[in-house]
């Protein structure tokens, strides 16, 4: 499972984003070459570039038409279209299953002022991983970019590796254990790995349909590329595939579900 975040962790007084998003994008073994391949042939035929990095705002951002700056940007608009259908091809088709965790900040706060919030976001995320690695009589690993922040990015890699042992080890009932993950957490930038860039593509979506309090269908790429591919059980998603985090904002998943 590579695992990335949209959304931040700053308090809101500071211009900080409402919600945090950690989505993990889940890989079987077998399928992870071609799909690396696939990917990187997108990437060479627009930039001459198997390597470059592509991500989310990296890719909304290279449209002609907009002013922001992109590593990635494109200066023609039939090229743009192109790319974006050739992204959003790629990602309908390729063989992954998404889980994500959604924490209300604000609602969070009021009960824990003091705690990270992307501590509980990737506790519960390991519990959906764990959930899904059950079902399909499973093992796993997890592969996160240790680095936190939108622009100045911090590291917390050693909070979330003490976690992730203790989660896999610990049994302390206040928390599902997940003896399914094997290994400690893996670190990797996502410049570096493909997965990431992956996880991030589908993890925007979920956080800009929460941020701007959308429904479903209000963005084509929620509801036509990231929805599809949550993981589900008898065909439920809340707190299979997608959590909302404190309870208190779960009624808000009545129209994204």
């Amino acid at each position: 499972m590579y695992i990335d975040e949209s959304g931040d962790t700053i308090p809101l007084s500071n211009k900080g984003k409402q919600f945090l998003v950690l989505t993990g994008c889940i890989i079987y073994e077998n399928d992870k070459v071609t799909i690396e391949k696939q990917f990187r042939t997108i990437k060479e035929k627009y930039y001459d570039n198997p390597d470059i990095e592509i991500k989310s705002n990296f890719l909304r951002y290279a449209n002609p038409d907009l002013s922001f700056s992109s590593p990635i940007k494109l200066h023609d608009r039939k090229k743009y279209d192109e790319l974006e259908t050739a992204i959003s091809t790629f990602l309908k088709d390729i063989p992954i299953t998404l889980c994500s965790t959604v924490i209300d900040k604000s609602a969070y706060w009021q009960d824990n002022p003091a705690k990270n919030p992307y501590e509980i976001a990737y506790i519960l995320l390991l519990e959906q991983f764990q959930l899904f690695l059950e079902e399909k009589d499973s093992v796993g690993v997890c592969i996160i970019d240790p680095r936190e922040g939108q622009v100045n990015k911090t590291f917390i890699g050693l909070e979330l590796d003490r976690i992730h042992h203790s989660l896999r080890w610990d049994d302390t009932g206040l928390y599902k254990r997940c003896p399914n993950i094997i290994e400690r957490l893996l670190f990797a930038t996502s410049d570096k790995t493909i997965g990431i860039q992956i996880a991030d593509l589908f993890c925007y979506p979920i956080f800009h349909i929460f941020e701007y309090q959308k429904k479903k269908g209000d963005y084509w790429r929620y509801k036509e590329i990231t929805f599809p591919k949550f993981f589900r059980k008898n065909n439920q998603i809340e707190n299979i595939g997608l959590t909302l985090f404190p309870d208190l904002t779960k009624k808000g998943l009545k129209n994204i579900v």
